[in-house]
């Protein structure tokens, strides 16, 4: 099964964003609305739309501007990403683009 989840990943990167982003919204919607909230009927109206923006923006929008502007920014990354554990811990150049992505990501 993670065979085929990785081959569909590699073949199709951006149907599989965005799909696998719907699905993770929707299910954390989920899990806040009977956990959290403990309701004892699910609101699936609020979780079509917690599944629509996770399937438009985060599958879609992101994906769209990450994959394109980071790929200019750090030409290595997805060689880097693409190395074994081993390899990347010995990449010290590599590791500090990776962390330099994070760092862009999380607070620009």
């Amino acid at each position: 099964m993670l065979g085929l989840l990785g081959r569909i990943a590699r073949e199709h990167p951006f149907k599989f964003g965005c799909a696998f982003s719907c699905a993770k919204t929707s299910f954390s919607d989920w899990l806040v609305q009977t956990y959290i909230e403990k309701r004892e009927e699910i609101d699936w109206k609020r979780n079509a739309t917690f599944a629509s923006f996770g399937l438009v923006y985060l599958g879609g929008v992101q994906y769209s501007l990450y994959v394109p502007i980071f790929g200019r920014l750090f030409p290595g990354a997805a060689a880097y990403a693409a190395k074994p554990l081993g390899q990347k811990i010995a990449d010290v150049a590599g590791s500090r683009s990776m962390m330099a992505q994070v760092v862009l990501d999380q607070f620009v």
